[in-house]
């Protein structure tokens, strides 16, 4: 089998052998047993900056369909890119419970290359294969669109998932004027066209203005969040992220005192005579501090349309209003180091992933 014609899952965390060229074997001159070898055992990880790669574990000696293969040398590390190998005939042995016993030691250092769970995911997406890079599988290409431009085609490095989306930077500056650029990032989606081909596209179209009074009361923000969350289209995500971008939300927060008025809060409720009717005065600043939701073992950051949507679970709480690029900075500089901002967390939710949190901060106002 070749590389070309079955692409990156061939070689993908599974042991394979390659026939050995003279400049191979050279390469390999101190790993055990060279002289006798006329195959290498291999390894294949991704490298995210430098795609497919194989980790050449050990020499072999192949005699028709038979292998044998020697000790590893774990003092030198050989690796070779996979488009050097691409149009070579593979012997694969898969995950192969053995090798990868005898040979623990050598794919310990390839732990450093291991992806998130996200990023993994998204390995696995059958239905991108047809946009990714033969080469670099975490490169996809990605069509973007926006009124009074044509399409254009652009790479996109995958770097997690939301909902129904997927998130990724923009490796090389679109020609037209999307109002995106080579870095930043992008959610795209997937869709199947009339030919039953399978894209991945990002809509940038330009979007109707608002007013301030248009947002005044959280009801324009609940009712995107509501729209989303019945057909989650990219054009509806996109809505959401844009009313978010101009919207102030509702914060709680919990009101810690001073150690000093603490203290004579005590005193208060400590006199014989009934404190009914009595009256506290603060003599320090009252701290006010976001409550974290968890959900599992995950802390989100809530805010909420208006004060309404929070429901009794309110009324232990100070509520502030912030704009939620401000909100969205107090969730970066939260020490629970949350995952994200859950918005009306117990009516119509909806989650922002803390990766995304710069593509909304980088989104322009549509507030005439």
């Amino acid at each position: 089998m070749k590389y070309l014609e079955t692409g990156f899952r061939l070689v993908y965390h599974n042991f394979c052998a390659i026939p050995l060229t003279d400049s191979l074997k050279r390469s390999m001159r101190d790993f055990p047993e060279i002289e006798k070898a006329n195959c290498a055992l291999v390894y294949g990880y991704i490298d995210k900056e430098a795609g497919v790669t194989l980790e050449v574990v050990a020499a072999g000696k192949q005699q028709k369909d038979n292998f044998r293969f020697f000790d590893a040398n774990n003092e030198v590390r050989f690796f070779i890119r996979i488009e050097a190998v691409d149009d070579v005939d593979f012997a694969c042995f898969g995950k192969n419970e053995e090798l990868n016993k005898r040979y623990i030691d050598k794919l310990e250092m390839l732990k450093i290359y291991e992806a998130d769970e996200e990023l993994e995911s998204s390995r696995e997406m059958g239905f991108l294969d047809e946009s990714r890079h033969p080469h670099f599988p975490d490169d996809v290409q990605v069509y973007l669109t926006k009124e009074g431009l044509q399409p254009e085609i652009c790479w996109a490095r995958i770097f997690g998932l939301g909902e129904h989306w997927i998130m990724a930077y923009l490796l090389n500056e679109p020609s037209q004027p999307f109002g995106y650029h080579e870095g930043e990032k992008i959610a795209f989606f997937v869709k199947e066209t009339e030919d039953n081909r399978v894209i991945c596209y990002s809509d940038m179209k330009p979007t109707k203005k608002l007013t301030s009074a248009d947002l005044e009361d959280g009801s324009m923000l609940k009712e995107a969040v509501a729209s989303f969350n019945n057909e989650r289209t990219e054009n509806n995500f996109l809505e959401v992220l844009e009313t978010l971008r101009d919207s102030y939300v509702w914060i709680p927060c919990n009101a810690i005192l001073s150690e000093t008025d603490v203290e004579a809060v005590r005193k208060l409720i400590d006199e014989p005579n009934d404190i009914v009717g009595k009256t506290f005065s603060n003599t320090d600043d009252i701290r006010l501090v976001p409550d974290i939701l968890r959900n599992g073992d995950e802390l989100f950051f809530p805010v909420f349309s208006s004060p309404d949507e929070m429901g009794e679970y309110g009324n232990g709480f100070s509520k502030i209003q912030k704009h939620f690029l401000e909100a969205i900075h107090l969730a970066i500089n939260n020490e629970s180091n949350v995952k994200g901002i859950v918005l009306n967390a117990f009516s119509e939710p909806f989650v922002l992933d803390r990766e995304i949190f710069d593509i909304v901060q980088n989104m322009k106002s549509r507030i005439e």
